[in-house]
């Protein structure tokens, strides 16, 4: 018995003059190759790295009915089509699917083999992609791990599929359950929710941390560290931190709910060798603000620029190491300066990076200006793990989205759009139940993403 895995991805398409064509699978691609052919046998080619995957053959031929003929030979003469895969996902045997970097396959599907004492195949659609093979490694000479408890894998399995099934609870049919007392099934929307949320409320091994970074201020990174950490706390509960690390004064308090003092990052510094210790914990509410329904914290940064000493790389680091003992995660966001101390010594301690943009020139020409300072600061497999999160202005350009999220795609692990969305447009305190259901959804996406990153 063999088990056998899926990967799949999204494909872009551009043609011999570099311009992106509209598909994002690989039928749609091919069609639209035959379509917009400027010869008999246009060719196509993989484009990318993808690594922990052999891409071989790269290059074909593409006949009229779309379908892919090897080129054994040199490619004629001409400038082909290219494919890109980006956005790769992993689909087991009870068809659940999951985010996955090509350069993990390989562990999980070992895992899996494994754990499963049985061959695991990962099949794959994409042309060229081959197939994988793994075989249950001997662990004799291993020392024996405690027995998995058979109880506990069919209470976890038996709660996750019941709760897959349930009943609808939004929706007209949420509706007609509530008043009817029906019980029809959710809508694919629903059930795709819902798997959104399992995968925020996922167990993490540990304190985790998450830096919003764009040297380009305005680029919405303070939203987006409110909005994430609104979304992990809602979702998750408690032990959230959204920490504002700005090197002068940053604008998350701004942003949010106020407290009943106007303590920042600068008056915890003063007396951080307090909470070496958890013994008091009581006390380190007298210098966050809880942000009521949301269940997490803000820790502001100083209030006045330059009226006191800017927080320090050490004392970053030291404030960070504290304060990982009260929250189980934190969402960091940063100011406009890669070369700041602090701001470097955030990127350092992130378990993953979240890069926010706004669809707009200047805030998207400064994204790949923050994205080459971190590769070229040696963080460019940290980058590979990260996702960024593209906010939509009031009149924004369809052209540059695509263009720009094409870019992006290249560097991080997923791209997540947000609609725009009145209620954030003013820049005043944010309010949860002002939002979009459209934004709510877009930022469970990103959080989703990011906790898949996270584990």
């Amino acid at each position: 018995m063999t088990t056998t895995l899926h990967l799949t991805g999204q494909v872009c398409l551009t043609d011999p003059t570099g311009t992106k064509l509209p598909a994002t699978d690989i039928t749609t691609a091919l069609a639209t190759v035959v379509k917009t052919r400027r010869q008999d046998s246009p060719v196509v080619t993989v484009s990318g790295h993808y690594e922990g995957l052999t891409i071989d053959p790269d290059t074909w031929t593409v006949d009229t009915s779309g379908q892919l003929t090897a080129l054994t030979e040199p490619a004629p003469a001409t400038t082909p089509h290219t494919l890109t895969y980006v956005a790769f996902t992993l689909t087991d045997p009870t068809g659940h699917a999951s985010p996955v970097q090509t350069k993990t396959v390989s562990a999980l599907a070992q895992a899996a083999a494994n754990r499963s004492r049985t061959p695991v195949t990962v099949t794959c659609d994409l042309p060229g992609v081959h197939e994988l093979h793994f075989s249950p490694e001997d662990h004799q000479s291993a020392p024996a791990e405690p027995m998995a408890s058979t109880a506990e894998a069919f209470a976890t399995r038996t709660r996750a599929e019941k709760h897959r099934i349930a009943p609808a609870r939004t929706g007209w049919r949420g509706a007609l359950n509530e008043v009817l007392g029906l019980r029809l099934a959710p809508s694919a929307d629903e059930r795709h929710e819902r798997e959104l949320t399992a995968t925020v409320q996922r167990g993490l091994a540990g304190h985790r941390t998450a830096v919003v970074v764009n040297i380009k201020g305005g680029a919405s990174k303070t939203t987006a560290t409110y909005l994430i950490s609104a979304t992990l706390g809602r979702m998750r509960g408690g032990t959230v931190l959204a920490w504002d690390n700005n090197e002068n004064a940053g604008n998350l308090a701004d942003r949010a709910i106020q407290a009943n003092h106007h303590r920042t990052a600068v008056d915890l510094l003063e007396r951080i060798d307090d909470f070496h210790t958890p013994e008091h914990a009581d006390k380190l509410t007298g210098y966050v603000r809880p942000q009521g329904d949301n269940r997490f914290h803000v820790l502001a940064s100083q209030d006045h620029a330059g009226d006191r000493e800017v927080i320090n790389a050490d004392a970053f680091r030291k404030m960070h190491a504290a304060l990982k003992q009260f929250y189980g995660l934190a969402v960091v966001d940063t100011g406009n300066a890669s070369n700041a101390p602090t701001w470097q010594a955030a990127v350092d301690v992130a378990d993953e990076l979240v890069i926010a943009i706004t669809n707009k020139e200047d805030a998207a020409r400064r994204a790949f200006v923050t994205i080459d300072a971190l590769r070229k600061a040696g963080h460019t497999e940290k980058l590979a793990n990260s996702i960024a999160v593209i906010t939509q202005p009031a009149q924004s350009s369809n052209e540059r989205l695509a263009k720009v999220r094409e870019l992006l795609e290249e560097h991080v692990r997923a791209v997540v759009v947000v609609p725009f969305d009145p209620a954030l447009d003013e820049g005043d305190e944010i309010e949860w139940d002002r939002l979009s259901k459209a934004t709510r959804r877009a930022y469970l996406e990103a959080t989703a993403a990011l906790v898949e990153g996270l584990g």
